[in-house]
């Protein structure tokens, strides 16, 4: 087969035609180092060499450009690489980022499952719920929910959604539909049915006490 043409197109990308047609698209630093030019002889082997190496690059820029704006789990960035790439280059690329450093699910798991708690002010269904959607094992999400557990005990877990409660949801407080809606809202929050009823029950605690005074 012939390289018959070399066309400079936006950026660093030059598009290789091989017998008039075209194969695939090229940065300059991989034209230099193979050689490349138009008139030249190529093999079927050389040119499926050429697409895997023009793959591999592409994720690998596609990653660091994902990183750059948030961290990823090692799954959750190669399923995100394997959209634009091949499953091969989006494993290979996720490799590479370990070795960095740039990926590591443990520090990762620790972070988000705090931000989850903290910030977003989930229960521990919906925070597992969420660190599997985000590429985490069972092991490791069932860690960090341990850890959660021993840092905010049933107590704390009840201040908490009392003042989830009477931030968000008073107002719903003062007949049975309401309570309802107010339990069902929790419940997508990841809250269990009895630290649900002992926050509402701390509510009411607090809210007779407060009348009575």
């Amino acid at each position: 087969m012939l390289i018959t043409a070399l066309e400079k197109r936006k950026g660093e990308g030059y598009a290789l035609f091989v017998e008039g047609e075209y194969a695939l698209t090229l940065n300059q630093e991989t034209l230099v180092t193979e050689g490349l030019r138009a008139g030249q002889e190529i093999t079927p082997e050389q040119l499926t060499d050429l697409h895997r190496k023009a793959d591999l690059r592409r994720a690998r820029e596609h990653a660091l450009y994902l990183l750059e704006k948030r961290s990823y789990s090692r799954e959750e960035l190669i399923r995100k690489l394997s959209r634009t790439a091949s499953l091969e280059a989006a494993h290979a690329v996720a490799d590479r980022m370990e070795e960095l450093g740039l990926i590591d699910d443990d520090a990762y798991a620790r972070l988000l499952a705090d931000h989850l708690w903290r910030y977003k002010g989930y229960g521990e269904g919906r925070i597992r719920q969420e660190m599997a959607r985000r590429g985490l094992d069972r092991e490791r999400i069932g860690r960090e929910l341990e850890r959660l557990r021993e840092e905010n005990p049933p107590d704390d877990v009840a201040e908490k959604l009392c003042a989830i409660i009477c931030r968000k949801y008073a107002r719903y407080l003062n007949d049975e539909k309401g309570i309802n809606k107010t339990v069902q809202a929790l419940l997508r929050l990841g809250y269990s049915y009895e630290d649900i009823r002992r926050a509402l029950r701390h509510v009411r605690d607090r809210e007779e006490d407060n009348y009575a005074d």
